[in-house]
């Protein structure tokens, strides 16, 4: 964080400010004249400070209106219309909002401030811009006086802050922690007495004139009041500065209060000037009277921290990943040289227990395409066991279906070619250059079969249990049917052969064929 320039701007004189470890001193005072304005030149050249600028003048205006509840747009617009309107010079003016109205349409609060005279300021606010100086806001004393009263640990809803300076006598009235009126009297500051009754009798006609501003909610609304000053004044406000009814004065020792908001060192004739820069420093307030014009060295400044703070995330996040990245390449490096370790160890072992096999008439690699095709082969053996299991299934729903021959044996496979009006599948083309694959072959079981206590009537209901004995077959995916012979040709292309007035050649010429096939290795 860049050190902080405090500058304390009265209507002839500019005090530049300095804050190290709980001290506040002077380090220059420029006067209003053509010298001291190069002088002033030459002390901003080359800083590189944040300046906060802390005016004190006479010519002040506020003022209190309302305006509808609006969106931001419409409401930044009004504002400005509503500036632009009451003052000719908007150079150094704000808006501050004051809440909004418990009404129906809700209206909202707005107090508008002004320096009346922004001439007498522009020569140092030139100086300011002619050297690229960071100037992050312009202050009233005025709009301190909120943070003033609370760092005294005062708490009131409202509060009429008097403080002896040196310009005069500031008398800024605070409601809610909001500035709502501001003015400044001229003083004796060398007459003690003439400061007390100044205090005292000042603080009665504000009352009076609040009321006449609706400012108070009534004329026997009591406010308290906060006197500021040096301790040289104590006694003598002590004496005049009575509570009365409408008065509740509260003395706090300017000079006490600059240490317990520690401030070694200030300087001795200005203490609550040293207040309002120590407040300026620890609470600026949002709102401020410098213009986008002024603050724009400001702005680029925040504009380059953003990108230095955003270029540092990426680079701490780029740091970060490589440190993982690099830490898991460490491990992954361990892994890689424990694996190898462990893989010389199995070799070596490996090696030493081959030693001690005995002599083999063929080489290693041999016996391996030997292990390999005897369990090829192993898996390649087959036995009717699964076909007749399958068979027996398939019968079991079938009681008038009767087995009378099967014939296993290890075969070509079954293929359409033998059914009536069917081509045979053609073989699918091997890639050029590769050998022709071996075809592993099927176990296959020939059923010879017949369907018992046939009748006459009863040749389309043979043919349909027949049907459905082959469906049933079929119906297990590692089965493959063909060849089925029916016992009747019902078609009217073919002819019914036999005696079929004889019920004893019905029932012979009852007798169907099925082929069922297992491909070997499934």
């Amino acid at each position: 964080m860049p050190k902080k320039g405090l500058l304390y701007l009265t209507a002839n004189r500019l005090t530049a400010h300095s804050l190290k470890r709980g001290s506040l001193v002077a380090d220059a005072v420029f006067e209003r004249n053509d010298q001291d304005l190069a002088a002033f030149s030459a002390y901003l050249a080359g800083s590189r400070k944040l300046y906060y600028l802390v005016i004190d003048v006479v010519e002040e205006d506020y003022h209190q209106d309302t305006i509808p509840y609006l969106g931001r747009t419409d409401r930044r617009q009004v504002l400005a219309r509503k500036l632009a309107q009451r003052y000719r010079d908007t150079s150094l003016t704000l808006s501050m909002s004051l809440g909004f109205e418990q009404a129906e349409r809700r209206n909202e609060k707005v107090l508008y401030a002004a320096f009346s005279n922004t001439q007498q300021f522009q020569p140092w606010l030139n100086a300011l811009e002619q050297n690229a100086c960071r100037l992050a806001g312009v202050y009233s004393t005025a709009l301190l006086a909120p943070a003033v009263i609370k760092g005294a640990g005062l708490k009131l809803p409202r509060c009429l802050l008097v403080s002896v300076q040196q310009t005069g006598l500031r008398q800024s009235y605070v409601e809610d922690d909001n500035i709502r009126f501001s003015r400044v009297g001229r003083l004796n500051l060398d007459d003690a007495a003439s400061v007390a009754a100044a205090c005292a009798g000042e603080s009665a006609r504000l009352q009076q004139y609040l009321v006449t501003m609706r400012l108070l909610p009534t004329a026997t609304t009591p406010i308290d009041v906060m006197v500021l000053a040096a301790g040289k004044y104590s006694a003598a406000l002590a004496e005049t500065c009575r509570s009365t009814e409408l008065l509740r004065f509260h003395l706090v020792n300017a000079d006490s209060q600059c240490r317990a908001a520690g401030l070694k060192v200030f300087p001795p004739e200005a203490p609550c000037d040293a207040l309002f820069l120590r407040a300026v420093d620890t609470a600026p307030p949002a709102e401020q009277f410098a213009q986008e014009q002024h603050r724009h060295h400001y702005r680029l400044w925040q504009i380059s921290r953003g990108l230095y703070a955003a270029g540092t995330t990426a680079l701490a996040a780029g740091l970060l990943y490589a440190a993982v990245q690099l830490f898991g390449a460490y491990g992954l490096g361990r892994q890689i040289q424990s694996d190898q370790a462990r893989f010389q160890a199995l070799s070596a072992e490996y090696a030493r227990v081959t030693t001690t096999f005995p002599h083999t008439p063929t080489s290693t690699e041999n016996l391996k395409t030997t292990i390999r095709q005897y369990r090829l082969l192993q898996a390649e053996t087959a036995t009717p066991a699964y076909l007749f299991d399958e068979i027996s299934k398939a019968l079991a729903g079938f009681p008038q279906v009767e087995i009378e021959r099967i014939k296993w044996h290890i075969g070509k496979p079954p293929t359409e070619a033998g059914r009536k009006g069917a081509a045979p599948k053609p073989a699918a083309p091997a890639a050029a250059g590769a050998p022709a694959a071996a075809d592993p072959g099927y176990a296959l079981a020939e059923i010879s079969a017949r369907v018992v206590g046939a009748r006459r009537a009863d040749l389309r209901a043979i043919t349909d249990m027949v049907s459905q004995f082959v469906a049933a077959l079929k119906k297990n995916p590692k089965l493959e049917v063909s060849g089925v012979k029916m016992p009747f040709a019902v078609t009217a292309g073919d002819t019914l052969a036999g005696d079929i007035g004889s019920e004893r050649a019905i029932a012979e010429d009852a007798a169907f064929s099925v082929t069922v096939g297992r491909k070997l290795g499934q």
